[in-house]
């Protein structure tokens, strides 16, 4: 399970697509997660019923590395117009700390370019927070770019709370503001 490379331990985990009955440890995990980054996140009881609904739909998955599971990744799958295959927006990454700098998360990420691959996915995306650099650099070691590859423009996530019922300021009239007040 633990193999060298460069002189470096990597850990290599048996990696396996996740079903509904897995959706205790997928929930655990993610809970984890969400408290290790202060994130909110609902009661595991709600979030362990969501991911057993989920996984045991087509355009959602998720993979678990270990046993116990150490690790996981989930993804949701959504249409394009632009051709007949879906996207897979990856969602989360997670791999329990202890665990961090051995390779898990790029054995993750392998795990996952096969299962899409298998479904005929041509295309990926990730969200990542502006402060997580560390993030930022491991997904653009595993092929994820900030430019749009048919233009080479730079690409921009831009997301609206549809549910809030107010709007966020414009970071534009932000910044005007606080110039006119210097």
């Amino acid at each position: 399970m633990a193999d060298t490379h460069n002189g470096v331990s990597v850990l290599s985990p048996e990696v396996r697509t996740a079903t509904p009955e897995d959706a205790p440890t997928l929930a655990r995990l993610l809970v984890e997660f969400n408290h290790e980054f202060d994130a909110q996140v609902d009661d595991i009881r709600e979030v362990e019923g969501r991911l057993s609904r989920l996984l045991a739909r087509r355009d959602f998955f998720a993979v678990l590395a270990g046993d116990p599971a150490i690790a996981f990744a989930t993804v949701a799958l959504r249409a394009t117009a632009y051709n007949d295959s879906a996207v897979a927006a990856l969602e989360d990454l997670y791999v329990a700390p202890q665990w961090r700098g051995m390779g898990v998360g790029s054995t993750l990420m392998e795990a996952l370019g096969e299962r899409a691959r298998e479904r005929g996915i041509l295309a990926a995306e990730v969200f990542v927070d502006e402060p997580d650099a560390g993030a930022l650099r491991f997904y653009q070691r595993h092929g994820f770019v900030h430019r749009d590859p048919s233009t080479g423009d730079r690409a921009f996530y831009l997301h609206h709370d549809l549910d809030s019922g107010t709007r966020l300021p414009h970071p534009e009239r932000q910044f005007e503001r606080s110039a006119a007040r210097s």
